[in-house]
């Protein structure tokens, strides 16, 4: 029997972890002036970060999506991460308002991943990046739960700046 259901399992928690420490952290900080700091020089916000989670969810949901329905996988826009967060405004945005898209779009896209069978075809099922490389959801899996501990440790950083 397969280890790989027992591994997305811990992924899917590694993800609901990391959601519930960023709400957490965002929603008890008492200092309005934090949501102005920057993680260094041209850095982001923590609106900007919350923004860039909620649309980074949003497209993996729908490369989910095509990966297990055998789909075309959705494009890109050609532009960089920082040129989509800074075209976006969302440092002039609110965070909690940010961080409550990001809550439903992350909800969506676990909620899909969940539904999906523990079928080995299905997980392993090759498609291309946008660098063109191969990509199975079990990769999305594992990307998706360190990109969202990559930026809790972002929006930490930015907290004692």
């Amino acid at each position: 029997m397969s280890p790989m259901p027992r591994y997305r399992s811990w992924q899917l928690a590694a993800m609901e972890k990391n959601l519930l420490n960023i709400e957490h952290i965002v929603t008890t900080i008492s200092d309005p002036t934090v949501f102005d700091k920057r993680d260094g020089g041209d850095g982001w916000t923590i609106s900007e970060v919350l923004g860039h989670l909620a649309d980074t969810d949003s497209y993996f949901l729908a490369r989910a999506q095509a990966l297990a329905e055998g789909g075309e996988l959705p494009q890109g826009s050609g532009k960089s991460v920082d040129e989509r967060v800074k075209e976006a405004g969302y440092a002039e945005q609110e965070a909690l308002e940010l961080l409550q898209r990001w809550l439903k779009a992350s909800a969506a896209y676990h909620e899909y991943l969940s539904s999906l069978p523990d079928d080995e075809d299905l997980w392993e099922r090759p498609g291309r990046d946008a660098d063109g490389g191969g990509f199975t959801l079990n990769d999305q899996l594992v990307l998706s739960a360190y990109h969202d501990l990559d930026h809790l440790h972002q929006i930490v950083k930015i907290i004692r700046a």
